[in-house]
Parts: structure tokens; C-alpha cells; sequence
């Protein structure tokens, strides 16, 4: 499979308009525009500028909680007061609807909005598969110290993955004790990544190995969020979205919030998607366009001529293909005549993002269908529709 003339997002050709040959699940060969040597008879072109970026990676989710919007009914001090909130109709609805069916549908919301990658934190059903997404369930993963009987056990035992913890999710005194607290039982504290460090110190950050930032769901349960600007000097800086009890189901609006909030520059934020979360979490072939990576590709429409720039002003419905593991799983419309000789159309459901047209390799009819059997209240039209 060839792209034909797409402009590149980071890495060593960062900003360049390159061809791309995908051979089975790896990129073999990245060559300038009018001067390769690469076969362009199986090529996909774009009918406009394009950009092509690595398939985004979610630090941060719970897959099987994005079946209803936001729980909130005020500004809450810490995840603690929130988690008292008496929400019992909305989670005796969550829980109605069968764990594998919930979590396929936090899936399809990471896949059409360009991540291929996603880290859960919660349990996980082997039974549960995709072609579409990887879900990483390797860390071991503490809630909370709050809510996780086992944390100090958890963070004293050594072991050779990375650790996980909510930390630090909010402001109030007891929250803001929390860092010291998991440091006295955390031997191999660098093993540990944290997840939203609201209250967060740069003197405590430089402890841990890693920081998830989840602005969106930060700022709608507590209206702020970690000072990552300050804390990006002391540990890595991840990007994740929460699940849609605590966000918005848009994850492009998660991440230019993000960038309007100019606490990370633009290639800090991008790395934040992409090349950080793969570095520290092992995964060698992906996070970056290069050759001999993984062909985890997302393509969207061009919409600056700096091509991060560009990719900051996409939304949705601009995503014209993503590729998993050199496979096409999403592809718009308007590419359909250069696609259809490579995939089998078949097994593609359409739906429309906006004004765009979009084939997606998912059984949406029948998921919806089989959540509506146990929740018939179900409701998606605002993301999207099926056609």
C-alpha cells in the first residue's frame, strides 16, 4: 500500500511531503515526492493537502464508563466528595449494560477520533478483541489510596511493569497529602506513573516516572487541573482523557483545550499523543512515522501549512483514513475509488461525522442494537450517525 504526498507530523521528517509504503504492519519506505522510486500503481492519493501523524495513544481511560455523559452536579474539591455524590440512577443504568458491550463502545470512541492505542485502568475481559485498537492492560494498576484497599501492598511489592495510581485528584488537605503518603510505601517509585496530579509539587513529581494529564475531565469536576507546566521539568508528561462520566466524548476538544491552555508547547502536547507515552511504556514500534515502525497511521486534512499547526485544528470529521497495523479500519468517503480495490467494502458499516461520510471495519449497528436491549434510553446521535 502506498500514500501518495503526505505531509508528515513529527520525527525526523517533521514538516516534510513524503511517500509512504506500508508492507504488511510496517512502514518499509518513506521517500520525497518527485524523487522516489516507489511503485505508485496500489497508491492512495488525497484530493487534498493531507497530514499523516502515528496513531494517537490514550494514557488514560476507562472503557467501559463511556456509555453515558458527564456525572456532575457541581464543582467538587476531590475525586473523593465526587465519588459521594449520589449518581445511584445513572450507575444502576452503566452497570445494566453488560461489561464487553461497554467497553466495545469506549473502544469505537478512541478509533474514530484517531487513537489505536489505549491504556486501561480497570479490569479487562480477554474475550474482548479488535483489529481497530490496542488495549494495554499490562501496568499494574492501584485505583487509588482512597479506594484501593491493597494500594500500600500494591506499591510496596517490586514489579517489572509500570505502576498506576490516580493521585493527587484534587485540592483538598487530605488529597494534598497523598503524594508524601504513596513515596513512604513505594520502593521503586520511578515504576509509577500517576494519573491527573491536580495538587501535585514539582519537588514530589521528581519521585515518579510519569504523569497522565487529564485536562478535560479535570476541569469539568474541578475547574483546574495539574500545572503541568511546572511539573513537565521534573517527570514525563502523558496525555489521557478519562472516560465520559468525568469528559466530553470529542476527544479532538480534550486536546485543543489542552492546547489553549498553553501550559505545553505545541511538540510537547503532540509528544504527550504519541512518541512520550510509547517511550515509557515500551512500545518500540509506535508513537512515530519512521521507517521499520509499526503502520499504526492516522491522515487528515491539511489545514495550516506548519503540519502541527494543522493537526491542532482538526476536528473529527477530518480524519480521512486510519490505518492499524497496516490494515485500513476507517476511511472517508471521498477516497472510496482508491480504496475499494484493497479492502472489501463489505465489511465496512458507514456512519456520518458532521458532513463526512465515513466507512468504519465495526459492527456499530449491532452494538448499539445489543446496548439499547439492556439501556433502550441509549443515546449517540450527538457524536454521530449510522447510515
Amino acid at each position: 500500500m502506498i500514500l501518495k504526498s503526505v505531509h508528515i507530523c513529527g520525527g525526523i521528517h517533521n514538516n516534510t511531503r513524503k511517500n509512504i509504503k506500508i508492507v504488511n504492519d510496517k512502514i518499509v519506505q518513506i521517500s520525497t515526492v518527485g524523487k522516489d522510486v516507489i511503485e505508485y500503481k496500489e497508491g492512495i492519493s488525497f484530493p487534498d493537502d493531507v497530514i499523516i501523524y502515528p496513531g494517537l495513544i490514550n494514557s488514560h481511560d476507562h472503557l467501559a464508563l463511556n456509555t453515558h455523559p458527564i456525572l456532575k452536579k457541581r464543582t467538587y474539591n476531590d475525586y473523593i466528595e465526587w465519588s459521594k455524590e449520589d449518581f445511584d440512577k445513572e450507575k444502576k443504568e452503566i452497570n445494566s449494560i453488560p461489561f464487553e458491550l461497554r467497553c466495545q463502545w469506549g473502544m469505537l470512541k478512541n478509533v474514530i477520533h484517531g487513537f489505536t492505542t489505549v491504556l486501561q485502568h480497570d479490569k479487562w475481559s480477554d474475550a474482548i478483541t479488535s483489529e481497530m485498537l490496542d488495549v494495554y492492560t499490562k501496568p499494574r494498576i492501584i485505583h487509588s489510596i482512597e479506594f484501593d484497599r491493597k494500594w500500600k501492598l500494591k506499591a510496596l511489592i517490586p514489579y517489572r511493569k509500570k505502576k498506576i495510581i490516580h493521585l493527587a485528584e484534587g485540592k483538598s488537605k487530605k488529597i494534598l497529602q497523598e503524594p508524601h503518603e504513596l513515596l513512604k510505601y513505594s520502593l521503586f517509585s520511578k515504576q509509577t506513573i500517576l494519573v491527573h496530579g491536580i495538587s501535585l509539587k514539582a519537588k514530589e513529581a521528581k519521585n515518579f516516572g510519569g504523569l497522565i494529564w487529564c485536562p478535560n475531565s479535570n476541569i469539568h469536576l474541578y475547574d483546574e487541573t495539574a500545572n503541568v507546566i511546572e511539573l513537565k521539568n521534573s517527570l514525563p508528561i502523558l496525555f489521557g482523557t478519562d472516560s465520559t462520566v468525568s469528559s466530553d466524548w470529542d476527544l479532538w476538544k480534550h486536546i485543543k483545550q489542552a492546547k489553549a491552555l498553553e501550559l505545553l508547547s505545541d511538540d510537547e502536547l503532540y509528544n504527550s499523543l504519541t512518541v512520550t507515552p510509547s517511550n515509557l511504556f515500551g512500545f518500540t514500534s509506535k508513537g512515530i512515522i519512521e521507517e521499520n515502525k509499526l503502520a499504526d497511521i492516522v491522515v487528515s486534512r491539511k489545514k495550516d501549512i506548519d503540519s502541527i499547526s494543522s493537526f491542532f485544528k482538526q476536528n473529527n470529521e477530518d480524519i480521512l483514513l486510519i490505518i492499524k497495523s497496516g490494515e485500513i479500519v476507517l476511511f472517508d468517503e471521498i477516497i472510496l475509488e482508491d480504496v475499494i480495490s484493497k479492502v472489501s467494502v463489505e465489511n465496512f458499516e458507514k456512519i456520518k461525522i458532521g458532513n463526512s461520510i465515513k466507512y468504519l471495519k465495526f459492527p456499530i449497528q449491532k452494538l448499539v442494537q445489543q446496548i439499547r436491549d439492556y439501556y433502550p434510553n441509549f443515546e449517540f446521535d450527538s457524536y454521530f450517525t449510522i447510515h
